[in-house]
């Protein structure tokens, strides 16, 4: 210890008189800008600053912890599609007719709308109104007349048709037929919807009806009074159940089957009748024409009621009016021609209704709509049984 301070007494006196020799040359002295890890500029030393230190290099992701790193992308997996049978598919539910327009024309400025039409008129509510009106204004006043004049042609009792008595009778029922037949129908139309086909179909059911009411009323008694007033009533029935059962959107095709049900009610009736006259079984002719009044109400009827299960086509039901009528009449005349030009035989009668119902079948289940050549591919074959296209009719049961 001795040694060390005797050394440092001898050294700093020899050091400071080599500084005091130096200071004739001047100095230059570095003072650092101030930052981070350096020295201030009153530190009062020319020494650089000493070097910051620099943080170690960060890892690459290869030498991260297993830990820290994300899980790797998963690849996008594919879509398997699966092949589901025809009659698995369920289509969409569409919206309720009775929200949307129908049939509304483009061109045509917004009006009033009626059962999801347009009106066609301030009067007229649809392209059917016109002839829904002018039928029952001419129904009910030839309806009523008729009430009048058949009574007093028929029964003598009751005076001359042509007195006065008689003509103020036929002004009086013709002019109120005539405001009862307008005002029920103008009313109505004007409230609902009235198509073309519901007006049409209106029409031969009223006819049918008044048939039935004349034929029944018939039956049971020989005034002609009652008589004519039956087929009034049954007409008007007939008539105002289309329009209300079935509603102004009747389609085509539904009413058409209503109508066939009738014409094929009195064909097969007729012969019938015509068998059983044939037979020599003596039966009374009015009861036999009566049957035949009768009976195209019950068929359309019949096919009214068939329409709850079963929704044909138009195609489908001309069709087999069409070969029916063509095979009952083809055989009805070579079976007669064939017995020698007699229709006084009831085997012509047999032949022919069993002709038509095999060829009405025939056609009607077996004609496969799919297999013709203006068909969509994958299209179905068409059936009969068809609920739910019956369904969706605004105001009506079928």
């Amino acid at each position: 210890m001795r040694r060390l301070l005797l050394f440092a007494a001898v050294l700093l006196p020899a050091i400071g008189a080599a500084q005091s020799g130096a200071e004739a040359e001047p100095r230059v002295i570095v003072v650092p800008y101030p930052s981070d890890g350096q020295l201030a500029p009153d530190a009062g030393l020319s020494q650089p600053p000493p070097t910051p230190e620099v943080a170690p290099p960060m890892p690459a992701p290869a030498d991260m912890p297993q830990q820290n790193q994300p899980p790797p992308p998963q690849p996008p997996r594919p879509f398997e599609a699966q092949n589901v049978p025809d009659d698995q598919l369920q289509p969409p539910a569409p919206p309720p007719s009775n929200l949307l327009p129908q049939d509304v024309d483009a061109n045509r400025p917004p009006g009033a709308m009626l059962d999801g039409h347009p009106r066609e008129g301030a009067f007229l509510s649809g392209p059917g109104s016109m002839t829904f009106v002018l039928h029952h204004t001419l129904m009910g006043m030839l309806g009523a007349m008729a009430t009048q004049v058949i009574p007093r042609l028929l029964d003598p009792t009751m005076g001359v048709a042509s007195n006065e008595g008689a003509r103020l009778a036929y002004l009086a029922s013709g002019l109120i037929g005539l405001g009862v037949g307008f005002g029920t129908s103008a009313a109505w139309q004007f409230f609902h919807w009235m198509d073309q086909p519901a007006a049409a179909f209106g029409i031969a059911d009223g006819i049918f009806g008044a048939m039935f009411g004349a034929g029944f009323a018939n039956l049971f008694s020989t005034d002609p009074s009652a008589v004519a007033w039956t087929s009034l009533f049954t007409a008007l029935a007939g008539a105002w159940l289309t329009t209300i059962v079935g509603g102004g959107e009747l389609a085509t095709n539904k009413g058409l089957l209503i109508v066939s049900g009738a014409f094929w009610a009195a064909a097969f009736t007729a012969m019938g009748v015509a068998i059983a006259a044939t037979t020599g079984g003596g039966q009374n002719p009015r009861i036999g024409g009566d049957v035949i009044l009768i009976a195209p109400a019950i068929g359309a009827g019949l096919m009214a009621l068939a329409l709850l299960k079963v929704n044909p086509s138009t195609a489908q039901v001309l069709r087999a009016d069409i070969f029916g009528t063509a095979a009952g009449a083809a055989v009805l005349l070579i079976s007669a021609l064939v017995l020698g030009a007699n229709f006084n035989h009831p085997v012509p009668y047999i032949l022919a209704g069993v002709a038509a119902a095999g060829a009405i079948a025939t056609v009607s289940l077996l004609w496969a709509e799919a297999a013709e050549t203006n068909s969509e591919p994958g299209s179905k074959v068409s059936s009969w049984f068809d609920p739910e296209a019956s369904k969706g009719y605004r105001r009506s049961w079928w």
